[in-house]
């Protein structure tokens, strides 16, 4: 049974209301009329339950229907609105269409009126449909964007897994041929650092890596990243540039532009294996030029980086899936498709933009928009690991840790090197570790995602009993999504997984360090 249809009606008069739902009715239209006549009730209409159709007179006691309109308008577009009025001048009836209205029937003809709110209806539901329609491809795109990224991690991360049980499998026969054992460990080592790599671009696509951000010369970055890419290029691609001078310093972090300029110039070199010549060219241009790459700029000005290389350009289908990550034209092997995605992700996580230009055989440029650093003060580097200082220690560190395995690894790792070590798998165990052990222990190196209680938890309890006890945290995450958390809980120092031997090394012996000089709790918060 088809269901009546729902129409609001702004009318003062009852028997004019009647008289329509009658028409309604002996064409066949089954309805549930509301009658209202005051802008009061015209709101609170709108907060119930969608109506199909809003019918409205066009002068209402201290109510006018083309402020109702405007009203319906804003609060629910979607609904039809037809006005039925008896006077209804041509210049009205021009604003009551340029206003949203969907038709209009004079009361002396009322026998428009069916095929009007007919027409009306059908246009609705078919919007309905349409907008439905849009949803499920929206819907299913973002599901195939999905399917590709999943698709193309599991890929990588299925070569670099296959090399590390491979390899690994190898060192079964380590004791025939014991000579073979640090080229197997080089091989695994490798493998691990572009699965360690895999990771950081895809934090990066997603503006999820940690950042350092200083004022910085763009010029200077340029030329650093010609100076690491040169060796890297064959003999006929050509390296010209074109720096503006007297440029202002950006505000970005210096490992990501780097990497942001070499994949940039890498992508330029793949794409002319005959030779050519890069470009690289910097310049100060009005924000005004670059509305569509920046659409809410944070500045009036920003420093333009532009790549152009001279090779095979691409086509306006290919162009307008670049960013897509794990899209690449390269052949299987060659790349992970993660390159320009990075781009993306990097450039939004700096307040910038990005714009491509290509035509087929005709090169590519790419430009990068930046900011100007407004006047912030540079942050200095982290300090560099001194060659004259030991990782060795004998202090006694607790390592709270849940992975059997990491835990296995750190506790070798740092008893090699003369520390004294306790384990726990949890933050219970640790709990009672540190009450056993309390005089002796210096350090706590705990990850943050343990069973039951988490690392910061832990934390907070083992500064109750001292405050002076130095914590390390670890977690797959980055330091950024902590920041607030650590400086509650007065986190010594964090590092990100996965991490390199020396700097676990690096960060213990530095927190060691700065207690044992006595700086105090207000020292800065050691991050890796």
């Amino acid at each position: 049974m088809e269901l009546p249809l729902r129409i609001l009606y702004l009318e003062d008069s009852e028997v004019d209301c009647e008289l329509v739902r009658q028409l309604l009715l002996s064409e066949g239209i089954a309805c549930d009329i509301q009658r209202i006549e005051s802008e009061s009730e015209l709101h609170a209409s709108l907060g119930q339950p969608d109506f199909d159709l809003i019918l409205a007179d066009c002068t209402l006691p201290g109510f006018s229907g083309i402020h109702a309109l405007e009203i319906a308008r804003e609060r629910a577009p979607q609904i039809p609105f037809i006005f039925v009025s008896g006077t209804l001048f041509e210049e009205t009836a021009i604003e009551s269409l340029r206003g949203g209205a969907t038709d209009y029937v004079l009361k002396n003809r009322l026998s428009r009126l069916v095929p009007a709110v007919r027409r009306a209806v059908m246009e609705s539901e078919e919007r309905a449909k349409n907008h439905e329609m849009e949803q499920r491809l929206r819907h299913a795109k973002q599901l195939e964007a999905i399917s590709t990224l999943a698709g193309g991690i599991a890929h990588d991360f299925n070569n670099i897994l296959t090399i590390i049980m491979g390899h690994a499998a190898l060192l079964s026969f380590a004791a025939r041929e014991p000579e073979n054992i640090l080229d197997i460990a080089a091989t695994i080592k490798r493998a691990s650092e572009r699965g360690a790599e895999l990771v950081q671009q895809l934090s990066a696509f997603a503006c999820k890596g940690e950042s350092r951000f200083s004022a910085l010369d763009l010029n200077a970055q340029v030329q650093d990243a010609i100076s690491l890419m040169r060796e890297s290029l064959p003999k006929g691609i050509t390296i010209r540039c074109n720096l503006g001078e007297s440029l202002p310093e950006i505000w970005a972090d210096p490992g990501q532009l780097e990497r942001v300029i070499i994949n940039l110039m890498a992508n330029a070199r793949d794409a002319m294996p005959e030779g050519g010549t890069i470009t690289l060219a910097t310049t100060l241009i009005n924000a005004a030029q670059i509305a569509e790459c920046v659409p809410a700029p944070t500045s009036s000005t920003y420093l333009r980086l532009s790549v152009t290389d001279t090779g095979m350009g691409m086509d306006e289908t290919t162009r307008l899936r670049i960013f897509e990550p794990f899209f690449t034209t390269k052949p299987r092997g060659k790349g992970t498709g993660l390159g320009m995605s990075v781009v993306y992700g990097l450039m939004q996580s700096h307040n910038g933009g990005v714009n491509i230009r290509s035509e087929p055989g005709k090169g590519t440029e790419v430009s990068l928009y930046f900011p100007p650093s407004t006047g912030r003060q540079t942050v200095p580097d982290k300090q560099a690991w001194s060659a004259t200082e030991s990782p060795e220690g004998n202090e006694t560190l607790l390592i709270v840790e849940d992975e059997p395995e990491v835990r296995y690894f750190l506790k070798i790792l740092f008893q090699y090197h003369g520390y004294h070590v306790l384990l726990a798998g949890d933050a219970e165990t640790a709990l009672n570790q540190y009450a056993s052990h309390a005089d002796e222990i210096g350090l706590v190196l705990s990850d943050v995602g343990l069973p039951t209680v988490d690392g910061f938890i832990l934390c907070t309890q083992l500064k109750d009993l001292n405050p002076s006890l130095k914590v390390i945290l670890c977690s797959g995450f980055s330091a950024d999504d902590f920041k607030s958390k650590m400086a509650e809980c007065g986190i010594d120092g964090f590092l990100s997984k996965p991490y390199h031997k020396d700097s676990v090394l690096k960060m213990v012996r530095s927190v060691l360090n700065k207690h044992s000089q006595k700086e105090g709790v207000g020292q800065s918060l050691e991050i890796d």
